[in-house]
């Protein structure tokens, strides 16, 4: 009884180690966005970057998160909308792409895929303003 009780605590431990060992990405600081538009527009990119990362593969989010994304997603409409050519693309489809969570997320009928495409968009807009 003693030997299969510390057997069932080690795979415990095994287990919630295993499962919980990954860390969130590291998310650039402010500073590595490009001057300009792309600076204006991190705080907000960073704040839906992140809210992004917590939404998972369930179909429901966190009020949390709709918040995040419903804030920074008015604040990069504006910068976006005056973005140099170079920038607004990338700006505009990231603005869309947190429009489609947040209104589905309302509406209780989001889908995981809608989180897999914020997150691509987040990403290229990364690749489009940080400076290297």
């Amino acid at each position: 009884m003693r030997r299969t009780l510390l057997a069932l605590v080690a795979l415990l431990i095994l287990g919630v180690t295993a499962c919980g060992g990954e860390k969130a990405a590291q998310q650039p600081p402010v500073s590595s966005f490009a001057d300009g538009t792309c600076r204006i527009a991190a705080p907000d990119v960073l704040a839906i970057g992140k809210a992004g990362e917590s939404l998972g593969s369930g179909r429901t989010i966190s009020a949390g998160a709709k918040t995040s994304i419903r804030d920074a997603q008015q604040g990069l409409r504006t910068v976006a909308e005056g973005a140099e050519p170079a920038y607004k693309p990338a700006l505009e489809a990231l603005a869309v792409s947190a429009g489609f969570v947040r209104i589905r997320a309302d509406g209780n009928t989001y889908e995981p895929q809608l989180g897999r495409q914020l997150m691509t968009d987040y990403a290229a807009v990364l690749k489009a303003c940080r400076a290297s």
